[in-house]
């Protein structure tokens, strides 16, 4: 830590321990900005009629900010994950919010957390003053940083409302571990409502006792809306890409579905025991699968290859792994004009625009089926022979897409693609289609006026 983020992080603890609340109301309303029609703006706007939502964790959105700023009847205000943590970071040791909020009576965990959150209320019944707020929302219940915020703000009469965001629970095993960390390590949800893309997600909240289901709202995902506009009008268009393009949704060569050691405190059931061991193949399907890219790359100059990674993905240790195998590929990717990393790709328009994807556990196979793309799935190695395929989101809808089974299958199975110009079958895309509907609720685009109805409701 440089001398200045140290002198700065003494600064924050005296204010607080000293309970300055209007020099730090002042720091928090400086770190405060408004999101206009998907723009940024520094100085807000008046709120007129509008119901004002504070967006907490900003950076955590994905595009679902920028979506209910395009409402006539929504007004955003967000800010980063660093200001609410300012306030609590001198009550706790570690943030670790499991642990606080399961310690025990008159423990010195339990002290402090009541410290920090009588700390939060007194502070935001100042703050509220300043900034009018109908709402606040959070993208998660795990952040520690949001827990006394929502809490206090909720209290206070300022409902808080979750938009939760990590509702591809697609895998029995999954809904198991999720279902059940929410129930033996979060307690109650101490909000006012939870949105979910599906009723899926919406029964693991309910299934875990963290919240009645009058509390949940299924209304699919707001970034959809103007995905599946882009899809309507590349229809209208009828162009043909001009140049053909390939693009891996990356995931790491460590992904959750090729197993890893279990968190002790959650005790799943033995039938998913496979899983606390890493399938031994893992790190050779993901070197055959890059290494068949990079020669694809070579045999079509003329194609595009991206490599699609999330922002946090290359930013994880793993990536390393990814870096080692280009680099023992025994060709120079700097000299491959037509392959590139490229994380900041704006994935519904690279969708719309390609021509073959590869993913593995992501929605973005969903957005692909929807907007009638190719997806190859590399399962190398009978993969599909192994306990672990039960933990692959698509076993049971995997004939709607392309599977290959090794990386010389890989090459031949999206050379069979270029080859073949006729449209996936409608039956096939009818029931990719009813796919998309389970986990994203619609397809009609919808979304963005279902939570603004649901903020009136709970608001009101």
């Amino acid at each position: 830590m440089s001398i200045v983020r140290l002198i700065v992080r003494k600064l924050l603890n005296f204010l607080v321990h000293k309970e300055q609340y209007s020099i730090l109301v002042l720091l928090v309303l400086l770190n405060i900005k408004e999101k206009n029609k998907g723009k940024e703006k520094r100085l807000f706007s008046s709120s007129l009629d509008k119901i004002t939502v504070l967006a907490l964790d900003c950076d955590k959105y994905r595009g679902d900010l920028e979506a209910l700023s395009l409402h006539e009847g929504i007004r955003i205000l967000f800010m980063s994950q660093k200001p609410a943590g300012w306030l609590v970071k001198p009550f706790y040791s570690e943030l670790d919010i499991v642990r606080y909020i399961n310690a025990k009576k008159d423990t010195d965990d339990a002290i402090n957390h009541k410290k920090a959150y009588n700390f939060m209320r007194k502070f935001l019944s100042i703050f509220y003053k300043y900034v009018s707020v109908d709402c606040v929302t959070t993208v998660n219940y795990r952040y520690p940083e949001d827990y006394n915020w929502t809490k206090a703000s909720d209290n206070l009469g300022v409902p808080h409302i979750m938009l939760y965001r990590e509702c591809l629970i697609a895998s029995e095993r999954v809904y198991d571990r999720v279902t059940l960390r929410k129930s033996e390590q979060f307690g109650k949800f101490h909000g006012s409502h939870i949105i979910t893309h599906n009723k899926i997600c919406k029964q693991s909240f309910v299934d875990s006792g963290y919240v009645s289901s009058n509390k949940v709202s299924v209304a699919g995902a707001l970034r959809m809306d103007n995905f599946i506009k882009l899809i309507e009008q590349n229809k209208a268009k009828k162009q043909q890409i001009k140049k053909k393009k390939f693009i891996l949704f990356y995931f790491p060569h460590n992904i959750n579905l090729f197993g890893e050691n279990e968190s002790v405190e959650l005790k799943l059931p033995d039938k998913y025991s496979y899983h606390n061991k890493i399938w031994e193949k893992r790190d050779e399907l993901f070197e055959d699968l890059h290494n068949a890219i990079i020669e694809l790359a070579l045999e079509y100059p003329d194609i595009e290859f991206i490599i699609k990674p999330k922002n946090v993905m290359v930013q994880n240790k793993s990536w390393n792994f990814y870096k080692g195998v280009v680099k023992n590929s025994e060709v120079n990717v700097k000299n491959l004009p037509n392959y590139k990393v490229d994380e900041d790709l704006n994935v519904s328009e690279a969708i719309i625009d390609s021509s073959i994807i590869c993913a593995l556990q992501s929605s973005v196979v969903l957005e692909s089926a929807l907007a009638n793309k190719r997806v190859i799935f590399p399962l190398f190695y009978d993969f599909l022979d192994t306990p672990y395929s039960n933990d692959f989101f698509w076993i049971n809808d995997i004939e709607l897409f392309d599977v290959a089974t090794s990386k010389s299958h890989f090459k031949k199975v999206f050379k069979n693609i270029l080859c073949v110009s006729a449209p996936i079958p409608v039956n096939i895309q009818d029931k990719r289609i009813k796919l998309f509907e389970k986990w994203f609720d619609n397809v009609n685009g919808e979304s963005l006026s279902l939570y603004y109805d649901t903020f009136k409701k709970v608001i009101n």
